[in-house]
């Protein structure tokens, strides 16, 4: 009772009801509490390492997979579980003495309410995921988003819809990114009796040292950093304490080759690398005996001391600070005043540099909407680049200071645990470094202490996880490591993902994209040509279209470096701009060199049509970049957007990004008619002038639809005939509603150009763009001369011009028309025998003669020319259209015959699509059509039959034990049907019942009877059953 008295009277004096806070502490404070109710497990798979973590700190946890699995889809776990920690020293009112509370969260061997079992650790704080997510806030995934960014992040309104990223509203960086916060309001073990510690006197039912951690995960897929994940924390103190001495760290449980072989790991610390890593003792893992990598932690950030006078980074500057609202290294820059009128000017293109405002975007990034506060004040503002809590280097970080490997007692015993506070803090305290052990359960600790947490302030830390094949790996790819910690987690990024749609067909898969890629910037790179007026620099280079039987395409990665390792995934289409980037990467990475394309040109879908029915096929289109061999001393290699499917280890799908899709290609269903275009889209419509043609390819052949009437119309520049098509307008009518799809500029035009999809169609636009005689089309239509006659252009200076238009000469006995030039000796004006008739412009057209032998007169060695006009008809507008031979025969011996009245002879040109061309077709959806439906019951079939042990398409089972999945399919039934499965002695064990789209023609059966008994190894009959269309009877085994 008397020191319960003592504690009260302690709390009255030393914390007034009145106490101020800032703004930003008092925001904090406001937010819900973190509660263990909204606990939200996230796999991170944005690269090479596939891991579960939590949104109370964790990072993996056994023994659930996957937990540091690497490579991703190898079933090959690493770690056992990684948390962090975070210690302060305080004195207990209750007892005055020292007490050393330890903050954290793991699956085993915490500290408990001894009464009501509740957990006392780190908690996550609701708000910062979707309401009804089921995994933390994830960059990737806009649907795990909360709708509105909680207020204690002080964001405008803008930034809700947008992720909210380290760099600023919508910025993504990073390939993966997730972002949560959590506190430790639920740690009550020194708020109980005899201690009686309340980090906010105002607020009893906040525990704990009153600490809230944001944190940040990141990913990068490039090669050179596909091994690697970044932990980032930044803590801020909201009691009402000051905390002289406080360590950050972090805690890992080593768990080298999987779940059941943890007892024969090694580990060791590089003091210069700042690396911990762990290894196998024998290099195998279990199950299978597979061979085994390194994985460790990196050493990056460490907590700041900026109150002690010391320069404890060696940088050259003392006391710097994140949160003093000075730019300490002056590596900041405001926005570039081009025309010194001292004010940025947004119209003039004045680069913004650092001075975008705090939202941290400027004029050049897709989610800018307009300026916001800061933007080109001329003044650093938080959340800029280069500044306070962007810019790592204005921190006076204390760096390592302690690490601990040490052994894991059995059943929380040891010391080791989360639970043990005071030798934890033993183990975290400055100058404890034991660097080496070897063959036993290894934990390992990494701290960084001491330095001051005052109360309102913050401080951050960061830590990677690094895998790699041996230790010279895992030391390269900690360069990797220190260098985008370097540059801020700032590093080169992959092109904007293109959204990605998979039809599956009969023996074929349609894929199709669109071109949001193309307008990807790279600020890492600097600026377009140099000039900041353009903005960041546009290097993408083309898509990779990749097909594989996993998930995470690690089938198709055998693309290896001189030492054999597998880097780059081999696609089964390449299609890259036409810009004379091509062929290997010059820069490569140990041997292995990306290739840039073939100077293919862009392209917006593709057919598979290596595929097998059945079998599940996982597609990406890749976007990836060019590239920079000139980029610092080294170079940089090409860089490919992810390409993300998230499957548990039961095989169930749990994500697929939008550059992704999962497809199972089929044979339709029996009866299937398919999708029908109707119209001639090999001739413009009456009226145009363009000779090319359509192409229609069907994209997705259920999106077509009966009846709907399509026009492709045509625009171009110039005037006639010297014009050129820019591109055409789709338009729509379907139930009595015009709707004008799209507009397509030129740049899709070409054999090897398809247009983006619209209404499961892609348009492939043949034009022919030079004026050009079309020679199998041009000649004699009737007659029987033998002179030669050959159409060819004009030469002559300006005058000359391939005319866009076809002709008719109709020859007669009697004269038809009068030479209309007057130009002796060449040139003179006699009445011919034919006239010449503008098929293409419904005219007839003037005619000249060149008289090379001067005899007034059209004879053998004469040339007929094809006149038309450019404004009046006068000799000063003549163009010379088409020139004529009319020589002798090629033979000498032969006879010349003249053409006589009725011949006629034609002249065919290859002419562009001008304004007005068009060409018109109607779709017919896919049908059904029963009667034939009846005669294909026959070629009902089972797949495989027989099944023997297992089918080629079944998928692979990652877990430890356990069959897998077994299924056999039924194939081309009917769209409605029943199929009922009976033993050779007539016991029905399975019904099934199938009433699917009429694209799909299967259903699958999990070998599984409806008594849930898996089905023994043997012959079964089975009978199908349609509704108005029949039934078939077949049979199948199967084979142990």
């Amino acid at each position: 009772m008397f020191r319960n008295l003592l504690f009260i009277v302690y709390i009255l004096i030393a914390f007034p009801v009145t106490a101020q806070v800032t703004p930003e502490v008092q925001r904090y404070r406001d937010d819900p509490k973190g509660d263990i109710k909204f606990r939200r497990e996230g796999v991170m798979d944005g690269n090479q390492i596939r891991t579960l973590f939590y949104n109370n700190g964790e990072v993996g946890q056994w023994p659930y997979q996957p937990s540091g699995e690497w490579p991703k889809g190898s079933g090959h776990s690493y770690l056992d579980g990684v948390s962090v920690l975070i210690a302060s020293e305080i004195t207990a009112p209750g007892t005055g003495q020292l007490v050393h509370p330890v903050q954290t969260s793991y699956r085993e061997w915490m500290d408990k309410d001894p009464v009501t079992g509740e957990i006392w650790g780190l908690e996550p704080v609701p708000g910062y995921m979707h309401p009804s997510a089921k995994k933390p806030a994830i960059n990737t995934d806009p649907a795990s988003w909360p709708d509105f960014w909680p207020a204690a992040l002080n964001l405008t309104s803008e930034w809700d819809g947008f992720w909210y990223g380290y760099f600023g509203r919508g910025v993504q960086n990073s390939d993966f990114e997730t972002f949560f916060v959590m506190d430790d309001s639920k740690d009550k073990e020194f708020t109980r009796n005899p201690f009686f510690y309340y980090p906010i006197a105002a607020d009893s039912q906040r525990a704990g040292l009153g600490l809230r951690v944001e944190v940040r995960g990141f990913q990068w897929s490039q090669v050179l950093a596909e091994d690697i994940i970044f932990w980032h924390y930044d803590i801020l103190n909201l009691s009402d304490f000051n905390y002289p001495k406080t360590a950050f760290g972090f805690y890992t449980d080593c768990g080298v080759g999987g779940t059941d072989d943890s007892e024969d790991d090694n580990a060791s610390f590089d003091l210069i690398l700042d690396l911990a890593y762990c290894y196998d003792n024998n290099g195998l893992g279990l199950p299978d005996n597979w061979k085994t990598g390194y994985y460790g932690y990196a050493y990056l950030e460490s907590p700041g001391n900026g109150f002690d006078g010391i320069d404890n980074d060696q940088d050259g500057i003392t006391d710097e600070r994140r949160d003093d609202n000075i730019d300490n290294d002056g590596d900041w820059i405001k926005y570039t005043d081009l025309n010194g009128n001292g004010v940025w000017d947004a119209d003039q293109n004045e680069p913004l540099n650092d001075d975008v405002g705090r939202d941290g975007v400027g004029p050049f990034d897709r989610q800018y909407t307009g300026p916001d506060e800061g933007e080109g004040d001329g003044l650093p503002t938080d959340g800029e680049p280069n500044f306070d809590k962007t810019d790592k280097d204005e921190s006076d970080q204390i760096g390592l200071t302690a690490v601990s490997l040490y052994r894991l007692g059995q059943g929380g015993t040891g010391g080791g645990w989360p639970k043990d506070d005071e030798s934890l803090w033993l183990k975290m305290s400055a100058g404890t470094f034991d660097t080496s052990l070897q063959r036993a359960n290894i934990s390992m600790i990494f701290a960084s202490g001491m330095f001051p947490l005052n109360k309102g302030l913050r401080e951050r830390f960061s830590m990677a996880l690094v895998f790699g094949e041996d230790l010279n790996d895992i030391i390269f790819n900690k360069e990797t490591v220190q260098q985008i910690y370097n540059s801020n987690y700032n590093f080169s990024k992959p092109p904007i993902k293109p959204k990605l749609t998979a039809v599956p067909g009969d023996r074929k898969v349609y894929l199709y994209w669109d071109n949001v890629a193309e307008e990807s910037r790279d600020a890492f790179l600097g600026y377009q040509n140099n000039d900041p007026t353009q903005g960041y620099k546009k290097d993408f280079e083309g898509y990779l279209i990749y097909r594989s039987t996993e998930p995470e395409f690690n089938d198709i990665k055998i693309i290896t470096d001189s030492k054999g390792s597998p880097k780059y995934w081999k696609p089964i289409a390449q299609f890259d701009l036409k810009d004379s980037i091509s062929g290997p990467d010059p820069v490569g990475i140990n041997g292995a060199h990306f290739w840039r394309g073939s100077e293919t040109g862009l392209r917006y879908s593709y057919i598979d049509t290596d595929v097998k029915n059945g079998v599940e096929y996982y597609y990406a289109c890749v976007s990836y970049d060019m590239g920079d061999p000139s980029f610092g001393t080294t170079g940089l290699q090409p860089s490919e957007c992810t390409k993300i499917i998230t499957q548990d280890f039961a095989g169930n799908l749990q994500f697929v990004d939008i550059n992704c899709a999962v497809v199972t290609p089929n044979a339709p269903v029996a009866g299937y008619v398919s999708p029908q275009i109707s119209g001639d889209i090999k001739n413009v419509a009456a009226g145009g002038a363009g000779s090319g043609d359509l192409q229609i390819t069907v994209l997705d052949p259920s999106a077509i639809v009966s009846g709907a009437d399509y026009t492709v119309e045509f625009t171009s520049t110039s005037a006639y005939p010297l014009y050129k098509s820019t591109g055409y307008r789709l338009i729509k009518s379907f139930n009595s509603v015009i709707d004008t799809l799209a507009t397509v500029d030129s740049s899709y035009f070409g054999a090897e150009r398809i247009s983006p999809p619209y209404d499961g169609m892609a348009i492939t636009v043949l034009n022919d763009t030079a004026v050009t005689v079309n020679d199998s089309l041009t000649g004699w239509l009737t007659g029987r001369t033998n002179l030669i006659t050959m159409t060819t252009p004009n030469p002559t200076p300006i005058r000359g011009i391939p005319w866009p238009a076809d002709y008719e000469i109709t020859f007669s006995d009697t004269p038809q028309d009068t030479c209309f030039i007057q130009s002796p000796p060449l040139y003179s004006r006699f009445p011919v025998n034919f006239k010449i008739y503008n098929k293409t412009e419904n005219k007839f057209a003037k005619v000249a003669v060149r008289d090379n032998d001067g005899s007034g007169s059209l004879t053998i060695g004469d040339q007929i020319q094809v006149l038309e006009f450019q404004g009046a008809v006068t000799q000063a507008n003549v163009r010379f259209a088409w020139d004529i031979s009319y020589d002798a025969p090629a033979d000498p011996a032969a006879t010349p015959v003249l053409p006589a009245a009725g011949d006629k002879y034609q002249i065919t040109t290859y002419k562009p699509f001008k304004n007005g061309d068009k060409f018109n077709f109607r779709t017919n959806a896919a049908v059904v059509d029963n009667d034939l439906a009846k005669n294909q019951l026959e070629r009902i079939d089972v797949v495989p039959n027989p099944y023997v042990g297992a089918a080629s398409w079944e998928k692979r089972n990652l877990n430890s034990t356990g069959r897998g999945e077994r299924k056999i399919d039924f194939v081309k039934l009917p769209a409605e049907c029943t199929i009922r499965i009976y033993t050779i002695t007539g016991q029905l064990i399975k019904t099934l019942y199938k009433n699917s789209n009429i694209g799909d023609g299967s259903i699958s059966w999990n070998l599984v009877t409806d008594d849930g008994m898996d089905a023994a190894y043997g012959i079964y009959v089975y009978h199908v059953e349609a509704p108005n269309v029949g039934e078939h009877v077949g049979k199948f085994a199967l084979i142990k």
